[in-house]
């Protein structure tokens, strides 16, 4: 089974076809890159109260920081690869659902998350406090994935 993402609206959607395999990494880099974008110049984000830059990336950010799209690329792989290793052991498509989740909510929530401590329905929909749509837009994407995915076992 190949998946490509189509750009449709802010998260785009899944289609599924016959022929070659999608990597979990690739898979997952595309839901990320899909939902994150990519901004070469460090921001302030007011909601998350901290520096970001590349593709979400936030360990290294601070103000003024500019980067190349190579820094950019790198940054974001370095983010995925322990994501990566914790669902190393599952399905392509609910793999890539569940590095979404760990890149846009942590490494220590997703491994809450594997765990079954917390749930997509009703963790990482806020920032700030406030319930943001985009936020239960993905969480909603992730669990669908994940669910027809694992239908398909």
């Amino acid at each position: 089974t190949y998946c490509s993402l189509s750009e449709m609206g802010r998260y785009g959607y899944l289609r599924v076809y016959s022929g070659g395999m999608m990597t979990t990494a690739q898979l997952s880099a595309r839901l990320i890159q899909l939902a994150e974008g990519c901004k070469l110049t460090a921001y302030w984000d007011k909601t998350g109260k901290r520096w970001t830059i590349g593709f979400g990336h936030t360990l290294t950010a601070k103000a003024g920081m500019i980067i190349t799209q190579a820094q950019a690329d790198e940054l974001f792989a370095q983010d995925c690869a322990p994501l990566l290793q914790m669902v190393a052991d599952k399905p392509v498509i609910e793999a890539a659902a569940f590095v979404d989740f760990g890149f846009n909510c942590g490494a220590e929530a997703l491994r809450r998350l594997l765990a079954g401590e917390i749930s997509l329905s009703s963790y990482g929909r806020t920032s700030g406090g406030v319930v943001l749509a985009g936020l239960s837009a993905r969480r909603d994407l992730e669990n669908a994935l994940i669910t027809a995915s694992r239908e398909r076992v």
